[in-house]
């Protein structure tokens, strides 16, 4: 196993622990009785989002770059698990859109719509690992 293998397989361990925990961090946040400690929630938000969540995403995605090169584009499941790998990407993107509009406006959906949100990325991940591992098509 190569070293960027093990760095990719590292950065996106961290990256699909941050999005699978962001969203409760979201409820949270919501949730909040007071302004105090949605203030408090926000910031570790920000930190998390800022500090872990993305760089762990970029860095997974350019050592994933690194592995197309480095061993070929082959195998029919590779479109479909980049295709799960931009949803991802699109669903941190999602998650820094609603950590701004909890912080300047306030909670604008229900906590049930905040919890649900986790259901998102467990099931990209599934589909990602599934797709690596069994390469069925």
């Amino acid at each position: 196993m190569s070293l960027m293998l093990s760095l990719h397989i590292v950065f996106l361990i961290i990256w699909s622990a941050t999005l699978l925990y962001f969203p409760q961090m979201l409820v949270q946040a919501a949730d909040a009785e007071d302004d105090e400690t949605r203030r408090r929630t926000i910031l570790m938000q920000n930190a998390l989002y800022a500090y872990a969540m993305t760089p762990s995403g970029v860095l997974a995605v350019l050592a994933g770059v690194w592995l197309l090169f480095e061993r070929g584009f082959a195998g029919g499941w590779l479109p479909v698990k980049l295709s799960m790998v931009l949803l991802m990407v699109f669903f941190h993107l999602y998650c820094g859109h609603l950590m701004l509009n909890l912080r300047l406006h306030g909670p604008q959906h229900g906590l049930y719509f905040y919890r649900m949100l986790s259901l998102g990325p467990a099931v990209l991940i599934t589909a990602v690992v599934t797709l690596v591992v069994a390469k069925p098509f």
